[in-house]
């Protein structure tokens, strides 16, 4: 879709175009001629005389597709974005094709990124809009098939000029949305790490100190439920601690070779007792040749940790966890599926975002840091999810030592 930008508190991508002479080289690059502005120019009086069907065909063909039906649910949002289609098919025939009209088009792609509208649907558009326009085009020369088809060419040359300055405008205002957040998110890590720090050594002493009293004290059995209730939310409140830690101020690896299947052992090991209550089933694959690794053993336990917790926790009515490494390329691929409830598809676009949960407890740090991790060991993650049918991670690093 192609909504004409409101360009009142422009953005920074709404105000910058493509520098003149981008614009320029690009018209060269896909052969745009003064000859071809012309000729669309001569097209306009046509175009313009069936605006009206044009735009309503436009819009009926969208609202046939749920995510674009949502944004235009509002009557009166439909008018005034028909109303400035109309205007953009004034602008497309004009016959000026200049830095001015370049300006245009990447305002048009600010507003796409402002409304969230994801890039397949508004480049898809130019497809639709190409498939309504070119009938018309070509009827303006019904005795002559070469002009025509010079026309309906130089309407595909203008929509792909089109289509690369508002990917300017997608690309320049996520960029910019992505140094924002990090900065952000540095500054928030930088505060959080600092308070973490200030907290661990008194949580460390009242831990101590109620562990003390509760194997000194002769206290009623009521009473020393409270104690045992007030460890326990010392020890919730050490691992928010060490995951804040773990995030804002990661230790530097130490990577060495381990075996990795002993790793994975281990991890099962300390959460069997809670599977086993709720009843769920761990699978282990492994091929041959994946046993050792060259990597930092603590933080690939973290990772698996963090996993493995994640996976529990989604199968509170049992089910099954499969655990699976491979060897692939010099590449270790590791591959954890549960099937608990899943995640919701819009969760799933935040689930690496730090401080993001949906549990009632927890720091929402654990897969920040399990992908923190896996990129300090220049691997990748990546999480699938169907929901009421499981969840999916995958992981891979290098097996080896790496530069």
């Amino acid at each position: 879709m192609r909504p004409a930008a409101n360009q009142t508190g422009a953005s920074r991508a709404e105000r910058r175009g493509p520098e003149p002479e981008t614009f320029e080289v690009r018209r060269r690059y896909v052969r745009f001629s003064e000859q071809d502005a012309a000729m669309l120019s001569e097209v306009g009086g046509v175009v313009a005389r069936h605006a009206d069907s044009i735009v309503d065909r436009f819009y009926n063909h969208l609202v046939k597709f749920e995510p674009l039906r949502s944004l235009l649910s509002d009557d009166g949002t439909v008018e005034r974005l028909k109303a400035s289609q109309k205007q953009y098919l004034k602008s497309l025939f004009a016959g000026t094709y200049d830095d001015s009209y370049a300006e245009s088009r990447l305002r048009i792609g600010a507003v796409h990124d402002r409304i969230e509208l994801e890039p397949q649907w508004y480049l898809g558009a130019y497809g639709l809009y190409l498939d309504i326009l070119l009938p018309y085009v070509i009827q303006c020369y019904p005795d002559d098939a070469a002009r025509a088809t010079r026309a309906a060419t130089a309407l595909g040359k203008l929509m792909i000029l089109d289509v690369q300055v508002v990917l300017d405008a997608y690309y320049e205002t996520r960029e910019r949305r992505a140094v924002e957040k990090s900065e952000q998110l540095a500054a928030v890590g930088e505060l959080a790490a600092s308070i973490a720090h200030e907290v661990r050594n008194p949580l460390a002493g009242m831990k101590g100190a109620l562990e003390v009293l509760r194997g000194e004290l002769s206290v009623k059995p009521s009473n020393l439920e409270i104690v045992d209730e007030l460890l326990a939310q010392i020890v919730r409140l050490e691992g928010l601690v060490r995951d804040l830690l773990t995030y804002a101020r990661p230790r530097a690896l130490s990577p060495r070779a381990f075996d990795l299947h002993e790793l994975i052992d281990r991890v099962l090991r300390l959460y069997k007792d809670e599977a086993d209550v709720n009843g769920i089933t761990v699978h282990r694959v492994s091929a041959p040749g994946t046993g050792r690794i060259f990597a930092d053993p603590q933080a690939i336990e973290q990772v698996f940790i963090n996993l493995i917790h994640n996976s529990i926790q989604a199968m509170e009515d049992g089910g099954t966890l499969t655990v699976d490494a491979q060897s692939a390329g010099g590449f270790l691929l590791v591959s954890l599926q549960d099937t608990g409830k899943g995640i919701l598809p819009a969760d799933l676009k935040r689930i690496f975002q730090p401080f993001f949960t949906t549990k009632h407890r927890g720091s929402g740090l654990g897969l920040s840091i399990v992908r923190k991790l896996v990129e300090q060991h220049k691997g990748t993650v990546e999480v699938t999810s169907q929901l009421g049918h499981g969840t999916s991670v995958k992981f891979r690093i290098p097996e080896s030592e790496t530069d």
